[in-house]
């Protein structure tokens, strides 16, 4: 697997339309909450990079079926014959049984990863549904930049608003926290997946999983 599933985050968080709604309204005077606040719920999204699971997946999958067409036949006992006749066929019956544990393991890694993949891929589009809902830029059925006229002429009131913000950011953060669970147990069972039948430390190293 590649070692770009988690990455340093980019400047600009998923949640920046949010950010920018309340910024507007902490202008108004409806909430003290500050940027990094509505932003640290969702880090872990923006740490992880589901294209580069969807990849690994990909090119997983791929390999695991290359090698099931290939697998290799071992030659029927009585083809060889003296010593170094059966001790080729010893080294072949290893090495055939050393292909088989790997496709074996190739095949369940593709699977968990590909499994993987597919979850986290739903669990981000509702994620990303979420902030969509929660940023758009009305508040109490008018736009923002009506709301000061709206309160001033007291067509709306501040303490409805201030609740509908808290909503907002509940709403937010709740997803924030559903989607860093399911990242971090699909993670999870992925390296289980790969680790399950692994007899080395190299084994794990080479699937970046130590």
């Amino acid at each position: 697997m590649t070692a770009s599933i988690h990455a340093e985050p980019e400047s600009r968080s998923c949640a920046e339309g949010f950010v920018g709604v309340i910024a507007a309204c902490r202008d108004l005077g409806l909430t003290g909450v500050v940027d990094d606040e509505v932003r640290r719920p969702h880090a872990p999204v923006d740490e992880f990079r589901l294209a580069a699971l969807a990849a690994d997946a990909t090119r997983l999958r791929g390999l695991a079926e290359r090698l099931a067409m290939s697998g290799t036949r071992a030659a029927p006992a009585s083809d060889w014959s003296g010593r170094s006749g059966r001790a080729a066929l010893g080294a072949l019956t290893v090495v055939t049984g050393d292909v088989a544990q790997l496709r074996r393991r190739l095949s369940t890694g593709a699977a968990a990863t590909s499994h993987a993949a597919e979850i986290l891929e739903a669990v981000l589009g509702r994620h990303a549904a979420v902030l969509r809902t929660v940023s758009r830029p009305r508040l109490g059925g008018v736009d923002l930049d009506a709301v000061p006229a709206a309160l001033n002429s007291g067509a709306l009131d501040a303490g409805d608003l201030r609740a509908e913000l808290h909503a907002r950011l509940d709403f937010a953060e709740t997803a924030g926290a559903v989607a860093a669970d399911a990242i971090a147990v699909a993670l999870a069972e992925v390296a289980s997946a790969w680790s399950a039948d692994a007899e080395t430390d190299g084994d794990l190293a080479l699937a970046d999983l130590r």
